[in-house]
């Protein structure tokens, strides 16, 4: 059995968005980037709250037994993308049609990445989007090395 629940990353230690949830283990990565993986799931409006308590771009993924993972982006000059890792296990889920292209959300991801003030790399993203890992934490941590968010 894999693990469920919600993943954070911010430039925040323990964002108010985090409220009750307990934090499972938290990473910290250059220039004040965090990723809390929390015990439960963040409620729908915690993206838009995390963006406009850190004044700074932030992800949130919701993972389902590891198998796969419905990941959030916000910043906030209101660029706003959403992805699936492990897609074809999203559908099985039953996860609803993402409103952008896979061609639309790399160039989303990538202006995300560019006003967080990191680098995204476009094909890296594109690589992450389409994994096939065991695990979809794994390719959850490829995609933030992607966008520029690694341990450098």
């Amino acid at each position: 059995m894999g693990y469920s629940g919600g993943i954070y990353v911010a430039k925040a230690e323990r964002p108010a968005a985090v409220g009750d949830l307990d934090v499972l283990w938290s990473k910290e990565f250059p220039d004040g980037w965090h990723e809390l993986q929390l015990d439960g799931f963040p409620e729908s409006s915690a993206l838009p709250g995390l963006v406009t308590a850190t004044g700074a771009p932030a992800l949130v993924a919701v993972v389902l037994d590891s198998d796969m993972a419905h990941v959030q982006a916000l910043s906030p000059a209101g660029v706003d993308w959403a992805a699936y890792l492990h897609p074809d296990n999203a559908e099985a889920f039953g996860a609803p049609p993402l409103p952008h292209s896979p061609d639309e959300i790399v160039e989303l991801a990538v202006a995300w990445s560019t006003e967080a003030g990191l680098v995204a790399d476009p094909e890296a993203v594109r690589a992450a989007l389409t994994a096939k890992n065991t695990f979809a934490e794994e390719t959850f941590t490829e995609l933030l090395a992607a966008l520029g968010i690694s341990s450098r």
